[in-house]
């Protein structure tokens, strides 16, 4: 083997698992709380629930089932599942973004945070259409999750 196909076996040899082994490091599931807060005139209490989330090979998923009070936040037709996905960086930073219903009727959401060990911190927001409401009303959000496996 000539010398400069040797060096370059060597340092893909070496950078490529490092670069693979940055997001593996984050695979697993994470099981915790998502608390939001309430929605003026359709829920009077903060909302706190059970969220886990997937990760694999750089990408995130989660599915959440909705608790919702009778208040017609959503048309009856909507499964009431909040699903999402996105990515995790190499660095462990984490982007998702979600939705339930449509544009007559639920929210879509964002949230980013950071791993952190075996701790995931997300805050972000659920943009409601609110169905008496001609604009929609911005609902903040924090997720902290640990890994379970």
């Amino acid at each position: 083997m000539r010398p400069c196909a040797a060096l370059v076996a060597i340092v893909v040899a070496v950078l490529l698992p490092s670069l693979t082994v940055g997001v593996s490091l984050y695979d697993g599931s994470y099981t915790g709380m998502i608390e939001c807060d309430p929605i003026p005139g359709y829920t009077t209490n903060p909302l706190k629930r059970e969220f886990t989330l997937k990760i694999a090979d750089g990408r995130a998923q989660y599915e959440r089932r909705l608790v919702l009070p009778p208040t017609r936040l959503l048309p009856t037709d909507v499964d009431p599942i909040e699903r999402g996905a996105g990515r995790v960086s190499s660095t462990g930073e984490v982007s998702l973004t979600g939705e339930v219903g449509d544009l007559t009727g639920g929210y879509g959401a964002t949230y980013r945070g950071q791993i952190d060990g075996q701790l995931l911190r997300l805050s972000g927001i659920q943009v409601w259409q609110l169905p008496d409401r001609a604009h929609y009303y911005k609902r903040s959000c924090t997720i902290t999750v640990t890994r379970s496996e």
